[in-house]
């Protein structure tokens, strides 16, 4: 079976002067997240800064191409199912995924946490693959969602293993202060990934949110390079300090049968 791999990729500075159309069109598509579902056009204009005649037009060449709908009577706009078709096409490159959906399904029903499997791109992680936690109160990790590297297990878990001048780019941007427990000191993060290579995953014990810890361990593919890291989250109240290092030690096992599969080919 042909298998297609996400690599860490390096930060990457864009020089060229984007066109401003295009710029709007994305950030407004982005602007419809989980709290803005539905957005009026005044409500766009207003949280984007946009002109509403430019905001406007924009909004109609995109309901035109079906990336936006427009409904008439309750004026508001939503993401339509132009959007679904162009992730399906992104997400159907990387055979990775299908792979590890019924393993990450597993790990969700073993853990009790919400599994996720996440590949590095330019300093953040994008979760590519989910499988929720049966449990009422749980992590919500979306797929698509893109977050620091520095401050969540996955990308720990993949930094850990990545070669250094990726490393350094994630260095060099700057480790930000996402909450009071994220590692921000360059020694200090460093000693974090030392220790995360040692012990076969990470941990993100509220550095990303302060009520959530994360736990991720690496995937490698057929050529030994770090593909992404696969992983579960779950309330600090479940996965605390202890707990989180047997969970640690389960997410190792599955991440290690994920790799395995990649370096056979096999489903």
């Amino acid at each position: 079976m042909a298998i297609s791999y996400l690599k860490p990729t390096p930060l990457r500075k864009i020089d060229a002067k984007p066109s401003r159309g295009a710029l709007h069109a994305l950030r407004i598509l982005e602007s419809f997240d989980a709290a803005n579902p539905e957005q009026t056009l005044a409500r766009i204009s207003l949280r984007l800064k946009i002109p509403k005649a430019t905001a406007l037009r924009t909004l109609r060449a995109l309901e035109q191409m079906r990336y936006v709908f427009y409904d008439v009577h309750e004026e508001i706009y939503t993401l339509s199912a132009g959007v679904l078709t162009l992730a399906q096409r992104f997400l159907s490159r990387y055979e990775t995924l299908t792979v590890a959906r019924p393993l990450l399904a597993d790990l969700a029903n073993e853990t009790g946490e919400t599994a996720h499997f996440g590949a590095l791109q330019e300093g953040e992680v994008v979760y590519l693959e989910i499988a929720e936690s049966p449990q009422r109160i749980r992590a919500y990790v979306l797929r698509g969602d893109r977050l620091p590297a520095h401050c969540v297990a996955a990308g720990k878990a993949i930094l850990a293993h990545a070669a250094a001048p990726i490393v350094e780019a994630v260095l060099d941007a700057g480790l930000a202060r996402v909450s009071t427990a994220t590692i921000t000191s360059r020694a200090a993060f460093l000693r974090e990934l030392h220790t995360t290579k040692q012990r076969g995953y990470a941990l993100n014990i509220g550095e990303w949110m302060p009520d959530v810890t994360g736990v991720s361990a690496p995937v490698f593919g057929p050529s030994g390079i770090v593909e992404g890291a696969m992983g579960v989250a779950g309330p600090i109240s479940r996965l605390n300090a202890r707990n989180a290092h047997r969970v640690g030690r389960i997410v190792r096992q599955y991440a290690e049968r994920l790799s395995a599969k990649l370096r056979t080919g096999r489903a």
